[in-house]
């Protein structure tokens, strides 16, 4: 999973450092390409969709809370995004 999520985070920031694409509409292709590789990894092993995503959803959750507790520890968050 670790080689998987590295790659995976070195094309989004290439995408974002190149700056043609606005980083919210980053964001927003990132979590539908999550929602979709999801829904088929569930049928494809025979899973419930519906559980999958709501695991989906809290995996997202979790590691946005912690990359912005990680933010906050370094003094990266300014103003109104603290």
């Amino acid at each position: 999973m670790w080689a998987a999520t590295e790659t995976l985070r070195e094309a989004v920031l290439r995408l974002l450092q190149a700056g043609d694409i606005h980083p919210n509409v980053v964001v927003l292709a990132v979590a539908r390409v999550a929602g979709e590789t999801g829904s088929a990894a569930a049928l494809a092993s025979g899973e419930n969709v519906e559980q999958l995503l709501v695991e989906l959803v809290e995996v997202v959750r979790r590691a946005g809370l912690e990359q912005h507790a990680a933010f906050q520890g370094e003094g990266l968050l300014v103003g109104d995004n603290a």
